[in-house]
């Protein structure tokens, strides 16, 4: 093999190594429509080996090039909670809540997503169960600021899906004491047909009434 023949075997080599690796996207509204491929949860397990799927990573690389944009991937992800694509309105419901929050990566600070609270508020009556779910969970991550989403969660404390109560408990409990007037219907939850959701129900009015 000569020289020139060598270079061109390394040279499709490298090209065809760079096509089958995912380019991540760069602008905050690739980004958020970037999500939509990812299941809406996040798995509860590592793996023993301690290598993420191909999956796993990409959807870390995703997550941290928004949480790098800091505000500048709000207005996105607000819009991105109204997108058609129901895959997307519950990846972005599930990103807010995991970088509003402190329970993902402890190594990073929270992404203040206060500005999203109305758009939020929106999401918790969309037609999707689980994108109500999880917008309540992310609003549970803004404290206060949240306060105004609390009339529509506490509707969700009467919801026939166990999922969407469990979840109003959890953002009631994350707004705290701002959400003092859910009281009197977090304490009917007590008596809620699902253990869990008297757990959750129990949780909150300690958050709160305290």
């Amino acid at each position: 093999m000569t020289a020139a023949t060598s270079l061109i075997a390394v040279l499709l080599a490298s090209t065809a190594a760079f096509q089958s690796t995912p380019l991540v996207p760069q602008s905050a509204d690739e980004l958020v429509q970037a999500l939509h491929q990812f299941p809406a949860a996040i798995p509860g397990v590592a793996p023993s080996n301690g290598v993420l799927p191909p999956t796993e990573r990409l959807r870390r690389e995703i997550y941290d090039r928004l949480w790098s944009l800091g505000s500048v991937a709000l207005p996105a992800l607000c819009r991105g909670l109204g997108d058609p694509d129901v895959q997307v309105r519950r990846n972005v419901a599930l990103f807010l809540g995991v970088a509003g929050g402190n329970w993902y990566d402890r190594g990073r600070p929270r992404l203040a997503i206060e500005g999203c609270v109305p758009a939020l508020v929106g999401a918790l009556a969309d037609s999707d169960g689980r994108v109500k779910e999880l917008a309540a969970q992310a609003v549970g991550a803004t404290g206060a600021a949240g306060v105004s989403a609390v009339p529509t969660l506490m509707g969700l404390l009467a919801s026939p899906n166990e999922g969407e109560r469990n979840t109003a408990c959890i953002g009631l409990a994350g707004i705290g004491p701002a959400a003092k007037e859910a009281l009197p219907a977090l304490k009917k939850v007590l008596s809620d047909p699902s253990a869990a959701v008297q757990r959750f129900a129990q949780r909150a009015i300690e958050r709160i009434d305290r």
